[in-house]
């Protein structure tokens, strides 16, 4: 439970707090906007209470099917073991909260040890258990389940008969599920324990998806059917990055996928001890294709047998394929802890409806792959995992691939570069990874210079100019090992032309991508007097939502099945006040909302221009005509790529904001958000300010509720 919080290492208690406040450190990190390092002071506890901060308030704990199916699973056990004539002895691994504990305790157990390997949270644990009056009950241990010892004078007076745990994550396997389950039954449990859950299934499901290969697979930059710029042969060739693609499958729309393999269940882990948990293995099987097509991608959720008699599953399916069969998404269970996710196949395998195909699953200690076959002819490298060679896939994000291949977008810009692009045009790409700056190079630009972050991003780019035979005209510099004279001798004239798509690989939130900004101001002195900046200008919206289910990342728990919270809720607020942004980078596509207003301008940033001396500010009011209750802001950057400002790129809404309906969101950015600790159910306005400063970059905000419906200020 509560995994997010591995790099807690020190201790936090309620009884601390007043001295921790009194202790600083300081800290050097790169601010990803201006990219100059920093120092920042910051409490004694910073690397711990971040990560309590960052926990986003443990949503798995307003997940109440999980709750109320770990609760029902855990009565059973304890009946079983009273039934049998035993006592029931529980042990609880990960306890964060405690609540599995009392649960325990509740459901009648005869002793408990909780064992939480964070110190931090295994004391909130221990007040959470005192506010619930289960003290006595409950022992809470701060060690690694795997650091347990049994017997006299030790952690554990003798072994326990009923193990419950949540140690899964996206992929089940990724937390270290098999080591605990392992260790427990060897050292910790009885030979006829029970064990919540008594087993896992995983499920695997083989499509065709042109928007979600986009995310994977390179492609040309095209004029239309023109090729600009050809994606090298061992990026095309390329078998992936077998990391995880974790995604909420279920804001995919059905008629965004064709099915090429109906879900199939590829592995069982079995937790109750009856037979070994396999640590590694393969497993092949032959299916036939329900549909024509190109087979490119896998779908993979699992789902949880809680109790012995497997009558209560837990499920993590996508809507279309849940046990529950809904006809909505918003039907079934929403969690944020346990998504689906995606894995790419090594290349798109063409294939007939009726034909069989074998799939391949594999799986290591703590991840998965697949890879899918035409007969059974099969050889060593088929079941070997996707290493990546060409750097891209290991270095891109899904995100920022999906960017590079939205043709719209591509679009935009090659109509804004036609415009400004000529004989003359001395042009400086400034970002990385920045397909566009070489078409300008194939649209006649005299010279074009590629500042890239890093030698990861350098030799990326190094491979795309080599491929495309534009070594004459394009130079890639590494931004982490020149300076700024050593660029004033490569270029032999000023610069007439910035260029940036904008995007930065260490930005998180929209807006930090005016990293580009900073460094064309740093470098002024390389820039002729009549350059033209592509983007031209930068403005940033701000909208007023009710989010359907993602404000639970944030709020409080109070009570959970009966059980009251405040210790946990005041520990991830206070940690939250002290050290976290309170705005947080989301794929809101992923996280449906509804408009309360329409998109509100929050700030301009003349992009031509050099970064201010003085800050800029900009104050106004969000009307409210939606009838939700608001719950969050959604912020986002438009990019106004010419000076007529008829290209514009968006990372916001995709189609014009209807007030009260669902917002449809670029699928290839994240957006900014800020999420109410309350929602406001009945306000008519906000007020806002937004303050950019210069000195680092910061761009800070403050909203605030005007008046409600239907009420007449004093």
């Amino acid at each position: 439970m509560l995994r997010c919080l591995a790099s807690v290492k020190k201790d936090l208690s309620f009884e601390l707090c007043s001295m921790i406040k009194a202790m600083s450190v300081f800290t050097n990190k790169a601010n990803p906007i201006t990219g100059k390092m920093e120092w920042e002071m910051h409490d004694d506890d910073y690397d711990f209470t971040q990560e309590i901060a960052r926990s986003s308030y443990a949503d798995m704990l307003h997940d109440t099917e999980r709750n109320v199916k770990y609760q029902i699973a855990l009565e059973s056990a304890i009946k079983i073991m009273h039934a049998s004539g035993k006592p029931a002895h529980v042990l609880d691994i990960g306890t964060g909260t405690g609540l599995l504990a009392m649960m325990a305790a509740r459901a009648g157990a005869d002793t408990i040890i909780a064992c939480e390997a964070f110190e931090p949270v295994g004391k909130c644990a221990e007040e959470v258990i005192k506010l619930n009056g289960f003290s006595d009950r409950i022992k809470v241990i701060s060690k690694r389940s795997t650091a347990l010892t049994v017997g006299q004078g030790c952690d554990l007076p003798h072994r326990a008969n009923i193990l419950v745990t949540e140690v899964f994550d996206t992929e089940l396997i990724g937390e270290g599920a098999y080591a605990t389950f392992s260790h427990a039954h060897k050292e910790l449990l009885e030979k006829d324990c029970i064990v919540v859950p008594s087993s896992a299934t995983v499920y695997a499901q083989v499509v065709e998806s042109d928007l979600v290969w986009r995310w994977n697979s390179l492609r040309p930059l095209q004029d239309k059917k023109d090729i600009l710029v050809e994606t090298p042969t061992d990026i095309l060739s390329c078998a992936g990055a077998a990391a995880v693609h974790d995604i909420q499958l279920s804001q995919l729309s059905p008629d965004l996928f064709t099915t090429i393999l109906s879900p199939e269940p590829v592995f069982r882990f079995d937790y109750s001890g009856r037979s070994p948990i396999v640590k590694e293995r393969s497993t092949v099987q032959v299916l036939k294709a329900v549909n024509n097509g190109f087979a490119q991608a896998v779908f993979m959720w699992w789902d949880l047998v809680m109790d012995t008699k497997g009558e209560v599953i837990l499920s993590c399916a996508p809507f279309w394929a849940h046990p529950s069969k809904p006809k909505h998404p918003n039907e079934i269970p929403w969690r944020d802890h346990w998504m689906q996710a995606v894995y790419y196949l090594p290349s798109p395998v063409p294939v007939k409806q009726g034909q069989e195909l074998t799939l391949i699953s594999s799986h290591d200690e703590y991840s998965l792959w697949f890879n899918l076959g035409l007969d059974l002819k099969l050889k060593d490298k088929d079941y070997m995992r996707p290493v990546c060679i060409c750097s891209a896939h290991a270095s891109l994000s899904r995100t920022r691939i999906g960017q590079i291949n939205d043709e719209q977008r591509t679009l935009k810009y090659l109509k804004a570069l036609k415009s400004v692009v000529d004989v003359e045009s001395i042009c400086l790409s400034i970002g990385d990874s920045c397909l566009i700056a070489l078409a300008a190079a194939r649209l006649g630009a005299k010279k074009v210079y590629c500042i890239e972050s890093c030698s990861l991003m350098k030799r990326i780019l190094e491979n795309y100019v080599k491929h495309n035979k534009l070594d004459s005209k394009v130079v890639v510099l590494d931004e982490s090992s020149i300076a700024k004279d050593d660029l004033k001798e490569t270029l032999t004239e000023k610069v007439n032309l910035i260029l940036s798509e904008p995007y930065h690989m260490s930005s998180i939130l929209p807006w930090e991508n005016l990293h580009f900004w900073f460094k064309k101001t740093e470098m002024k002195d390389l820039i002729s007097n009549h350059c033209v900046t592509l983007p031209s200008k930068g403005k940033l919206f701000g909208m007023a939502v009710e989010f359907k289910d993602l404000w639970k990342i944030r709020a409080p728990l109070k009570n959970v099945q009966g059980f009251e919270m405040k210790c946990f809720d005041e520990l991830v607020d206070v940690s939250i006040n002290r050290v976290d942004c309170k705005w947080e980078a989301q794929p809101l596509w992923e996280y449906p909302c509804t408009a309360l207003s329409k998109p509100t301008q929050l700030l301009e940033l003349d992009l031509n221009s050099n970064i201010p001396e003085n800050k800029i500010e900009c104050s106004g009011s969000m009307d409210i005509s939606g009838l939700g209750a608001c719950n969050g802001i959604a912020l986002w950057m438009d990019w106004v790529l010419d000076r007529k400002e008829e290209c514009i790129v968006s990372t916001g809404p995709t189609a014009e904001v209807q007030i009260d309906h669902q917002v449809s969101w670029d699928m290839h950015s994240r957006q900014g958000v800020y999420l109410f600790v309350e929602a406001i159910p009945q306000v008519a306005s906000f007020t806002f300010s937004t303050v950019f400063c210069p000195q680092n970059g910061s761009i800070s905000f403050d909203f605030k509720p005007k008046n409600l419906k239907g009420v007449q200020p004093a």
